[in-house]
């Protein structure tokens, strides 16, 4: 498969515990560079954000030793991680993003890398 760089996640919100952001698909490796959060709520919002390894194949958990991100983001406020290459490299079949914000769909997260 040809490599290419593309938006890897069409613009979302985060919910209130850790759920996938970004999914791994089968047969293919996924270079993370660029992941864009925005705080869109009138108020603070702790945000945490998650590098989760597969589970023996399936989807794992988000936890304290995958933990990458933690801050609280004040309103309004944009964070841009960029991740020098190759990024976050996620090989395996749901090796996943997740992430998790006080408020449900106050929080938006966008994610750009490659694919191959």
């Amino acid at each position: 498969m040809a490599f290419s760089y593309a938006r890897l996640t069409e613009i979302t919100t985060l919910p209130t515990s850790a759920g996938a952001v970004f999914t791994n698909p089968a047969n293919q490796t996924t270079y993370i560079r660029l992941i864009v959060v925005h705080n869109a709520n009138t108020s603070s919002e702790e945000v945490v954000l998650y590098n989760v390894p597969d589970d023996s194949g399936s989807v794992g958990t988000a936890g304290e030793t995958n933990q990458f991100f933690k801050e609280s983001l004040s309103a309004g406020e944009t964070v841009m991680f960029e991740f020098a290459a190759p990024g976050l490299v996620l090989e395996d079949e749901n090796d996943t993003i997740q992430g998790k914000a006080d408020t449900a769909n106050k929080v938006t997260i966008q994610i750009y890398g490659g694919k191959e």
